[in-house]
C-alpha cells in the first residue's frame, strides 16, 4: 500500500512539473490569448507547494538550525548557482535574476522556516499555522515571491499528511466537491494566474482572494485525485504499469527539472523563439501545439538531469545534492 501511495504521488509530481514546462512555453506564442495557460497558472504552483508541505513532516520535526543547514544545501545553493549562471551565461539583469531566478525555491525555503518557527509555539499545529499565515497576510511585503499565498498550501499539505487517516475517509467527497468547484471556476473564468496578495487585494477584493485561494486548492486536489484514480485503473496492467512507472520516475527529479527548464525554456527557448501567428488555429495552438512542445521539453530536461546528476559538483551546485 505504501509503495502504491508513493507511486501515484510521484505521478502527481510529474504532472505538476509538466504543467510548469507547458505553462512557460506559452511565452513563445505572442499572438495567442491562451485559455489553457490561465487555467494552468491558477493552480500549478499551489499544487507544488501542497506536495512539498505533504512531504515536510520529518523535516519540520528537526531543530531549526538543522533544518536551516539542510535546506540551504538543498534549496539555496541551487538558487545561488542558478542566479550566477543566468547572469553570466544568459545576460540576465542582476536585480532581475536575484529576485526572479528559480523563485519557487526561495519561497519554499521561507515556508519551511516559517512553518518550523510556528511549530515551536505550544499550541495545536493547525492554530499556529493559521496564525503564522494571517501574520504573513497582514505584514508589509508578505506577498514577496508569493510567500503569503503559497504558504497556505504548504500548511495544508502538512496537515493532510498529519491527519491522513481522516483525510482518506473523506477523500472521495473532497475530490468530488473540488472537481465540481474547479469546473465551475473554469467555466466562469475564475481560474486565472494568481494575483499578488497584499492588503489592497485583501481589503478591496476579498472575494477575489478567496476564489483564488479555493481555485488553487481545488485544482490541486483534482490533479491528485485523478492521478490516484489512474494508478488504480491502469496500475495493475503490464503496459499501464510500465508507463506509469516511467512517468513516476520522472516525478522524482522535479527539483532538477525545474532548474534545467529555467535555462532551457525560460532563458533560452522562450527568449529566442517568438511567434506572432497561431498554427492552423488558435484552438490547435492552445490545446495541442504548445502543450506538445512543453511536454517534449519536460522530458528533454529530465534526461539532461539524469545525464548530469552523476557529476558531483553539478549535483551539489544545481540539484541540491539529490540522490
Amino acid at each position: 500500500m505504501a509503495e502504491d501511495r508513493i507511486a501515484y504521488l510521484d505521478l502527481v509530481k510529474f504532472t505538476a512539473m509538466l504543467l510548469v514546462c507547458v505553462g512557460h512555453c506559452y511565452v513563445m506564442e505572442q499572438a495567442l490569448e491562451s485559455s489553457v495557460r490561465a487555467v494552468i497558472y491558477s493552480f500549478h504552483m499551489p499544487l507544488f507547494m501542497l506536495l512539498c508541505g505533504y512531504f515536510s513532516s520529518r523535516s519540520l520535526e528537526v531543530p531549526i538550525r538543522t533544518l536551516f543547514i539542510k535546506k540551504c544545501k538543498q534549496l539555496l545553493v541551487p538558487v545561488i548557482s542558478c542566479t550566477v549562471a543566468t547572469v553570466c551565461l544568459c545576460g540576465g539583469g542582476i536585480c532581475r535574476e536575484i529576485i526572479g531566478c528559480v523563485w519557487f525555491l526561495k519561497t519554499l525555503f521561507a515556508c519551511y522556516l516559517i512553518a518550523r518557527v510556528a511549530k515551536y509555539i505550544k499550541k495545536p499545529v493547525g492554530i499556529t499555522f493559521l496564525l503564522s499565515w494571517v501574520a504573513l497576510l497582514i505584514i508589509p511585503s508578505g506577498g514577496t515571491l508569493m510567500i503569503n499565498f503559497l504558504y497556505f498550501y504548504f500548511c495544508m499539505g502538512y496537515l493532510i499528511h498529519k491527519y491522513q487517516t481522516g483525510f482518506q475517509t473523506y477523500r472521495v467527497a473532497l475530490f468530488c466537491v473540488s472537481l465540481f468547484f474547479f469546473v465551475i471556476a473554469v467555466c466562469m473564468r475564475w481560474a486565472n494566474p494568481c494575483d499578488k496578495v497584499d492588503l489592497n487585494l485583501l481589503v478591496y477584493s476579498p472575494m477575489k482572494f478567496m476564489i483564488q485561494l479555493l481555485v488553487g486548492f481545488s485544482g490541486s486536489i483534482v490533479v491528485i485525485g485523478i492521478c490516484e484514480l489512474i494508478y488504480k485503473i491502469f496500475g495493475n496492467e503490464r503496459i499501464g504499469r510500465h508507463i506509469l512507472s516511467g512517468l513516476s520516475t520522472v516525478g522524482r527529479y522535479t527539483l532538477g527539472i525545474y532548474v534545467v527548464q529555467t535555462f532551457m525554456i525560460e532563458r533560452t527557448l522562450t527568449e529566442h523563439v517568438k511567434w506572432n501567428e497561431v498554427f492552423i488555429s488558435s484552438a490547435f495552438t492552445d490545446f495541442v501545439f504548445i502543450p506538445l512542445i512543453g511536454s517534449v521539453m519536460c522530458f528533454v530536461c529530465y534526461y539532461v538531469v539524469r545525464l548530469t546528476q552523476p557529476i558531483k559538483i553539478i549535483n551539489i551546485l544545481f540539484y541540491g545534492g539529490q540522490k
